[in-house]
Parts: C-alpha cells; structure tokens; sequence
C-alpha cells in the first residue's frame, strides 16, 4: 500500500509540473498582439550599415539544414535551422560573431530582391548594400512577458521560414519585417535613420 502512494504521488508531481517538460514553447506570433504591435506606431526607423553577403547555394547544400548562429554575451547561440532550397539565397554578415562562426541566414529570393534590389549571380560571397529601411522595437521585459517568454531572457516568435520559430532575446529588437535582431549583431550591423 505504500509503495503505491510513493508512487501516486510522484506520478502527481512529475504530471502537474511543467518546469521539466521536454516540449519546446509554441512560437507567437507577435503581430497579433495588440500591446506590441502598437509600439511599431512609433518605432524608431533604422537601416543596415554594413554591406550584406549574398550567394546562391551551392549544388550539394540542397535539402540539407542550415544552421543561422548568432552572439550572445560573446558566444555563439544557434538561433534557426532551415532546409537550403533553390529558391533562396544565402546571406551572411562580413565579420564573425565569434572566431570562424559566421551569422548566415537563408532568404527568400523574392524577399532578397525586394530588400538588395537584385539577386547574387554566383555560388560566390557577393557584397550588396541594403536598400530598404526596418522599423524596430527594443525586446523589453515587458515584450518579453508578452511573447510568453518562460524565462524572461528569451522567447519564441513565429516566422514565414520556420515551423519552429525563432529565438529572441531581451535588449534586442523585434522587426516590422517579422524577425528578430540579436542585441550584438542590431549593434554592430545598423544605425538609426535620422
């Protein structure tokens, strides 16, 4: 009989606590949340300082993950996984966020064009210079407790590329395109529009 109550209990335990659970938190779309969506209204207008790296993939990369890293606190912090397509092109930032570990992200072709105006013609790093402007807003503690976030460091935001979501982080910033910018890369890579 005692075993059997040991037993109960820790079954009751292990179900109702949701600390250890293995299931990774449902992206949120933050673009239906009313309480952030109104702070674009006034966002502040920034564009991309740096030139862009962008190349087509390369034959043997098709259908295969790619992994996009970004800096956290100095380190390398895988942030999305995506399939590799014909149809998108691969783009990264000139210098590393950490040693030989560089921020590389897959995007649309159409999204491409519309942003650097024309595609990469080769296999190649190509540099463009980006052309369209971002709104964005910093991703504060209480954006954060919007979006759901379980540890007030981080949460996750639906994205059009990935079922899975993408991870932000606070003191960074979230877009008027739907994504994110690490605090790190927003700092070294953009500038405020005057």
């Amino acid at each position: 009989m005692r075993k059997l109550s040991l037993v109960a209990c820790a079954f009751a335990l292990l179900s109702s606590w949701p600390a250890f659970s293995s299931t990774p938190p449902m992206p949120v779309s933050f673009q239906a949340v009313p309480e952030i969506m109104v702070k674009f209204e006034e966002a502040t207008e920034y564009r991309k300082k740096a030139v862009t790296l962008g190349r087509l993939p390369h034959k043997l990369e098709l259908g295969k993950a790619f992994p996009t890293y970004v800096a956290v606190d100095g380190k390398p912090v895988l942030e999305t996984e995506n399939t590799v397509t014909q149809e998108v092109v691969i783009a990264r930032n000139p210098s590393p966020v950490v040693g030989a570990v560089y921020n590389e992200w897959l995007v649309p072709k159409a999204t491409w064009l519309d942003t650097y105006g024309e595609l990469p013609l080769f296999d190649t790093f190509m540099p463009f210079k980006r052309a369209k402007s971002i709104k964005a807003i910093p991703i504060t503690e209480e954006v954060l407790s919007l979006l759901g976030s379980l540890d007030g460091e981080t949460a996750v935001i639906a994205v059009d590329w990935n079922d899975a979501g993408m991870k932000v982080y606070r003191d960074g910033y979230l877009t008027d395109g739907g994504y994110g910018i690490a605090p790190e890369e927003m700092q070294s890579t953009y500038e405020q529009i005057e």
